[in-house]
């Protein structure tokens, strides 16, 4: 079959510790990442393919011509599960990545792409991305059929960079196809109960998000506050703030209620997420994987859409989402579940699901749902696979999780994160990772190196000097007084 490079920050079963997610960066800044990026990989993922995580290292580094030979001789494709890459604060990752494409001899498939702006959905907030935009499809098209973008603003913005109408697959987001075209969420319950173990995923910087993590935590005794970024992940292994966050009445410290009565988790694998999830009766927020999430384990959600990228997929996706780009009036729980109807996502999974398989074939991708495919090794490897458990705030955590984030420092967490014992190891090292976690590996490295070489000068500047002493009057001499020695001696 095929070997794939895959946009990924891992496979879907290398189990990763939390403190070495965060350090590394396995999860992009944001756990939401493996929902699309596994879900590609789950659906390619068929016995005879032979899939490669390239653990997003083409974007966060210059990558040496040496490393872009190397994918062309051993792979048959890139393949880009993305998300909102269009948006002014990734330009520099979107640079680096098209640099890298526009060098390949390859195929490359992008899935699920998207731009982002303010609700109000105007391509006036992209002007700054336009450039690398551009750019980026333009290299992505001359090795490919089409782009898969995840609704029609994205499709917009590319028809107005100059791109044809053929060229631009809206597909929305792999995320929420893992499961097939039959599936189905559906309400256990009419009306939310007082007592409803509730699911809440919030983004910190929307206006007014503070206030109204207070409430729904003072309203509902079972709720839990699922984080996924980086930041969220920080505060609960080692208590340090949201460093970006003024909003203090958001769940980005120490004192926040929802920290201190251990009502915070997060899930740094999709699959330990989905299970918390299903033992939920309701989620809602403004993260849209963290509705995803949600939706992929059963269980009802709403999404409190707040930008372009969130309100495109909704809409696409027939999610059920209302538009809220800040939070200044009161927000019921109980309203917010009475309004969720998934007749819309139900009825509209089958077609979606089509359109998304329909590019996976015009890209000649072999996937689990053809006639004949097997998944059998995928399987095995997941059921084989061990997973960390949820990460809970660390004034709550046991002794024995206090222990191991100790001894996970003592082993050297920033000194030298490449001779960590619990280190992710890259499947496909491109370029080699340079991260502050590794400066003291790669000083190390360049001490020996110039060791080395000076060693080598020191021997070859002996060797010089005892020639010259050779050929010198002096040892011409010596050697006349040597042989009369041997005369005499005689």
């Amino acid at each position: 079959m095929s070997k794939l490079l895959i946009r990924a920050g891992k496979d879907p079963f290398t189990s990763v510790l939390p403190e070495t997610t965060l350090t590394q960066d396995v999860f992009n800044s944001n756990t939401g990442n493996f929902l699309f990026q596994h879900s590609v990989w789950e659906a390619l993922a068929v016995d005879g393919n032979e899939l490669v995580a390239n653990s997003t290292l083409s974007e966060r580094r210059a990558t040496p011509a040496a490393d872009i030979a190397a994918i062309n001789e051993q792979f048959d494709r890139f393949v880009i599960p993305f998300a909102n890459a269009f948006r002014p604060d990734f330009l520099r990752q979107l640079e680096r990545l098209t640099e890298v494409i526009e060098q390949l001899t390859i195929p490359v498939s992008v899935i699920g792409v998207g731009a982002q702006a303010h609700a109000s959905m105007s391509l006036d907030d992209l002007a700054p991305a336009r450039k690398v935009t551009k750019r980026f499809a333009k290299a992505v098209l001359e090795r490919s059929p089409s782009i898969g973008v995840r609704g029609e603003f994205t499709s917009k913005f590319l028809l107005d960079l100059g791109f044809d109408d053929d060229q631009i697959d809206i597909i929305g987001c792999p995320s929420l196809f893992r499961r097939g075209p039959k599936f189905h969420v559906d309400k256990q319950a009419e009306t939310l109960p007082a007592d409803a173990r509730i699911a809440l995923n919030l983004t910190p910087e929307v206006p007014g998000i503070g206030q109204f993590s207070l409430e729904q935590a003072a309203a509902h005794p079972n709720l839990t506050y699922i984080g996924q970024d980086g930041h969220d992940l920080r505060l609960m292994l080692w208590g340090k703030p949201h460093p970006h966050v003024s909003d203090l009445n958001a769940p980005v410290h120490m004192s926040h209620p929802l920290y201190r009565e251990n009502r915070m988790r997060m899930f740094v694998d999709q699959w330990t997420w989905f299970s918390f999830l299903a033992t939920q009766d309701f989620a809602y927020g403004t993260r849209f994987h963290g509705n995803v999430a949600a939706l992929m384990a059963g269980t009802p959600a709403m999404l409190l859409a707040h930008d372009s990228r969130t309100v495109e997929l909704a809409e696409y996706h027939q999610m059920p989402h209302v538009v809220m780009s800040k939070f200044d009036a009161p927000v019921s729980a109980e309203a917010l579940y009475e309004k969720t109807d998934l007749s819309g996502f139900n009825s509209g999974m089958a077609e979606g699901f089509d359109r998304y398989v329909a590019f996976l074939e015009r890209h000649d991708l072999t996937h689990k749902w053809q006639d004949g495919a097997s998944t059998d090794r995928f399987d095995e490897q997941l059921e084989a696979a061990t997973f960390p458990p949820a990460v809970k705030p660390v004034t709550d955590s046991s002794l024995d999780e206090v222990v191991a984030r100790m001894n996970w420092i003592r082993h050297g967490m920033v000194l030298d994160m490449t001779r960590h014992p619990e280190r992710y190891e890259y499947p496909f090292e491109h370029p080699r990772y340079s991260g502050s976690g590794s400066r003291f590996a790669r000083l190390q490295r360049q001490y020996e190196a110039k060791d080395a070489k000076q060693a080598d000068q020191i021997a070859e500047l002996t060797r010089r000097v005892r020639q010259l002493e050779r050929g010198s009057l002096v040892h011409l001499v010596k050697r006349a007084f040597a042989k009369i020695g041997n005369l005499f001696k005689g």
